[in-house]
């Protein structure tokens, strides 16, 4: 499988394996670039040493050595910040593990198995987290972060009067923030959307239930149509309410592996490389 061999677009995606390490490979080196300024005095002889490794030892993509070189950069990375690294930078660092596992011992079914997994446990405890949170499951969250402009962002560029809102909003916690906390002073927002608390209740709830139950499908129907339906829904809804590009391409690389249908791995494709150009060109979050 070597990285310089030309193959078709139908040999790409016919061969899932190779078509999603190869959007891995092209995902972590941008992240890597990205976050490449954080902790730079760390990163830099690892850099180097992964540098020169890759240029003259590196020869295809199914070598060991390349992905043992992303894993200690990104363990590194965790190391020096880690209460601050976003939940995809686990979420990757176990991809890469299991990728690892894999090119050593050859069972590509196992391989396979722990990626459904992995992706349950993500898409499952995600749920169940938001499911135990009081916050969350009374809609107050989505109530404060659509208000204060933090998800469904594109909208606020359609509607000026959307957007007037959300500046007063945004206005009226800085001077919030300015008070003695004694006070006790409290704010009231104005809304974006009509009915705004009871559509938040309701988008929380049909959040958890989609989460759960896409996760619950993977398990059971891992390579079902439905249940790629599902994801992409998910990944798509995900998308709209909030960039969170590291995490989608992780998602849809997955989504790749775990599908048997060609038009599904394009699908899976076109979303990884539209999240993956995002985070190159600096709209979101990587």
């Amino acid at each position: 499988m070597n990285v310089l061999n030309w193959k078709s677009t139908k040999e790409v995606l016919a061969d899932k394996n190779y078509l999603a390490l190869k959007l891995l490979l092209i995902f972590i080196t941008v992240y890597l670039i990205s976050t490449g300024m954080d902790h730079k005095r760390v990163k830099l002889p690892l850099l180097c040493i992964g540098l020169f490794l890759i240029v003259f030892f590196v020869k295809n993509l199914r070598q060991p050595l390349l992905w043992y070189i992303f894993l200690t950069i990104l363990i590194s990375d965790l190391i020096c910040d880690y209460f601050v690294r976003a939940n995809h930078h686990f979420l990757l660092i176990y991809i890469t593990i299991l990728v690892i596992i894999f090119l050593h011992n050859g069972q590509y079914e196992d391989f396979i198995t722990n990626i459904k997994l992995l992706a349950v446990i993500v898409l499952l405890f995600s749920g169940i987290q938001k499911l135990v949170s009081p916050q969350f499951v009374s809609g107050d969250f989505y109530y404060y972060m659509i208000n204060t402009g933090s998800f469904f962002k594109p909208l606020l560029y359609f509607n000026p009067e959307m957007k007037q809102i959300v500046a007063h909003n945004h206005a009226q916690i800085s001077e919030l923030a300015l008070l003695d906390p004694n006070t006790s002073k409290i704010v009231t927002f104005q809304n974006v959307l009509p009915n705004l608390a009871i559509i938040s209740h309701i988008f929380a709830w049909f959040t958890i239930i989609i989460e759960m139950g896409t996760a619950i499908l993977i398990f059971l129907k891992p390579k079902h149509l439905v249940t790629h339906a599902l994801f992409i829904s998910l990944i798509l809804g995900i998308f709209l309410t909030r960039l969170e590009n590291g995490f989608l391409t992780l998602l849809a690389i997955s989504g790749i592996w775990l599908s048997e249908h060609t038009r599904i791995r394009a699908i899976y494709s076109v979303l990884a490389i539209v999240f993956i150009t995002l985070i190159i060109i600096n709209i979101g979050f990587y």
